[in-house]
């Protein structure tokens, strides 16, 4: 079978017992597109090596590993990616995690840089790169997967009068796409480059799409919701401040914005999340429920209120536009 500690679940306790290295392994063979080469068709370790370019003994060595982890099989005298694990290893299927994989392997590069921004301050060194762009996207599209049709649910009852909603920083589609099965029409706004990249995803769904960076203002009004979903924690002070303001603006009056993120003091999680935005932003961390309903007070907007979201770390705020 494929490797039960692959799901994201089970992190802390491979930590505890050092069962985070077949992780490794698999992220820097997902990496260097040594499972890509594994999908169709068996390969010897040498032909694979041969094929992309790789060490042969470090491309035996970890083979072996993903082997004996259960993502992939021996077949004759070579590996493919075990029938178990396809489906996670498969970019076309929409169980894939690869992306998250890469996602967290570019997060462990910054996390073992935290001696050095311990010493001289964040962030840590980092390359952003189309391909780092496209495991973060394909990250949070899959960290989104079970929460957003229960939020999107959890925001129709809160505000029942909704039909259109502008989902700032949406650009995975993930929860507008649950937004628009609900009977909504979602708009998402997203850096250009975000946008391109899920441009047809999206137009097959029937979303719309603004490039922009909220920022700097939004460039649209008149929206029954304005939701801003893990977004602030990437944010200095200073931006999160005009991003309210912003989505302020691109309500309409009796519209709601909600806002769904860690928040400061709410136990382990919040304050690890805090440092890995230390070690990927040069600005970012996670903010109490007090800097959120200043923000809300200085935009204008009232009945700010914070809401546990059952099987979720992080809280959904809301405040409405008078």
């Amino acid at each position: 079978m494929a490797h039960a500690d692959l799901l994201p679940g089970q992190w802390q306790r491979q930590v505890a017992l050092m069962e985070w290295q077949p992780q490794i392994v698999l992220m820097a063979a997902l990496k260097v597109g040594l499972i890509e080469a594994l999908l169709e068709a068996p390969l010897s370790p040498e032909e694979a090596a041969q094929k992309l370019a790789l060490d042969g003994r470090a491309t035996r060595r970890v083979i072996s590993v993903l082997v004996d982890a259960g993502y992939l099989e021996r077949q004759g005298d070579g590996v493919m990616v075990a029938p178990e694990a396809r489906a996670l290893m498969d970019p076309s299927d929409a169980a894939f995690v690869g992306d998250r994989l890469l996602h967290l392997h570019n997060l462990f590069v910054s996390w073992v840089q935290l001696p050095q921004v311990l010493r001289g301050g964040g962030p840590a060194r980092s390359e952003r790169t189309p391909e780092s762009l496209r495991a973060f996207i394909g990250s949070m599209r899959v960290g989104a997967r079970e929460r957003a049709r229960p939020l999107a649910d959890r925001l129709a009852e809160l505000f029942p009068g909704t039909r259109t909603v502008l989902d700032i920083g949406g650009g995975p589609g993930t929860q507008a796409l649950a937004f628009q099965e609900g009977g909504w029409q979602a708009t998402v706004l997203d850096f250009p480059e975000v946008v391109d990249l899920m441009a047809d995803d999206l137009a097959q769904a029937g979303i719309a799409t603004i490039k922009s960076d909220a920022t700097q203002g939004i460039p649209a009004r008149g929206f029954d919701l304005v939701y801003c979903g893990n977004l602030f924690h990437s944010m200095s002070r200073e931006e999160c401040a005009a991003v309210v303001d912003g989505a302020a603006d691109a309500l309409r009056d009796g519209g709601a914005l909600a806002i769904f993120d860690f928040l400061q003091g709410t136990g382990l999680p919040s304050s690890l999340f805090a440092v890995n935005m230390l070690v990927a932003t040069s600005g970012g961390d996670v903010y109490g429920e007090g800097d959120y309903r200043r923000w809300c007070e200085a935009a204008g907007l009232r009945d700010f209120a914070a809401h546990e979201v059952p099987g979720q770390v992080q809280r959904l705020l809301t405040a409405v536009k008078p």
